[in-house]
């Protein structure tokens, strides 16, 4: 995914809204908790072009397993469901947790996405996109999935101008 990251968790963000009627934070936190975590996992390009040198694919860093998100998404969900009080950190930690999930499965949609690491190193990815043109970002912007990243932009759009009446 390119552009549909924020889109998404805009779209997740106004979903558990209406889901959870909660009054722990700020509507405003909320949707910035949400829609930070719906782009986090990729800080890690920072490493990949800074650092790293490219050489491996950032897809194969921790923020983008599956391995690292789902045990903070549990534990955090558990300690906000079993606190003794609803807990800002257990609700906070569980919406993020939550959209860089959504992060996750997003990019398997047509990203190598190494989803078991650390324990399978294999890479996961539902559609390929066969590399055609150069820069390499062209094969993703020519393939029929960017109509889908475009599908999710405006109806993220379309509900934000919704909102907005």
């Amino acid at each position: 995914m390119f552009i549909a990251h924020l889109p998404s968790g805009y779209i997740l963000a106004k979903v558990l809204e209406k889901k959870l009627k909660q009054n722990e934070i700020s509507k405003k936190l909320f949707f910035t908790i949400i829609m930070i975590g719906a782009v986090f996992p990729d800080i890690d390009l920072f490493y990949f072009y800074l650092l790293d040198n490219r050489s491996v694919h950032h897809h194969k860093y921790f923020l983008h397993w599956f391995s690292f998100w789902i045990p903070i998404f549990l534990m955090s969900y558990f300690y906000l469901r079993h606190s003794e009080y609803r807990s800002k950190f257990g609700l906070i930690a569980t919406l993020f947790s939550g959209a860089a999930l959504l992060h996750i499965g997003l990019d398997t949609f047509v990203g190598d996405v190494w989803l078991f690491a650390p324990f399978i190193d294999q890479a996961y990815v539902f559609f390929e996109v066969t590399p055609r043109y150069e820069p390499w970002w062209l094969n993703f912007i020519f393939h029929w999935s960017f109509l889908v990243e475009l599908l999710i932009c405006g109806i993220a759009a379309m509900i934000y101008v919704k909102s907005r009446n």
